[in-house]
Formats: C-alpha cells, structure tokens, sequence
C-alpha cells in the first residue's frame, strides 16, 4: 500500500509511472493525492489514467481530483504547444 509520504516522494522525483499506478490504490486519499500530484505535470501519459479515473472511481472526491487534475496536465500540454509554435514561427527558415 502507497502513503502519502510515498506520493510526495514520487511526486519531486517526477516518477510518471508511480503516481499512475497510485491511482489503483485502495486508500481514497492516496489516490486523491497522486492525481493531483500528476496534475502538476505536463506528461500526455498521465491524460488516459487521469481520465478513466475520473469516471470509474468509486469515490466523487477522488473523480472530482482526477477531473482536475486531468484539466491542468491538458492545459499544460496546450502551452507548451502553443509556446513551441509561437518559437518555431520565429526561427528562420533554411533549406
């Protein structure tokens, strides 16, 4: 079983494949905490587990993170996208 404390630490270590696979725990709280912890990111791999969690979790708090948290990683994605096609229209174009 995950703690929070084990959630913290993937959180700062950035271990993607942790904190999704968190979102199975059985503990509410831990899996609130880990899609929240994944919202933080920009990682698309996050987007799936963060959307299925978000309708089939037995608990509405854990839906409601999820659905947050699934909100913040899809903006993210969408600035830095915009960002890097706002610099690639910038850089010159050389053939």
């Amino acid at each position: 079983m995950t703690t929070q404390d084990d959630i913290a630490t993937m959180r700062d270590a950035r271990d993607i494949d942790g904190l999704i696979e968190a979102l199975q725990d059985p503990d509410e709280l831990v899996r609130v905490e880990a899609a929240l912890s994944l919202g933080t990111t920009a990682d698309p791999k996050a987007k799936e587990p963060l959307q299925r969690m978000r309708e089939e979790d037995p608990s509405p708090s854990a839906r409601e993170a999820a659905a947050t948290a699934y909100k913040w990683v899809v903006g993210r994605i969408q600035e830095i996208e915009a960002a890097r096609g706002s610099l690639e229209s910038k850089l010159p174009k050389t053939w």
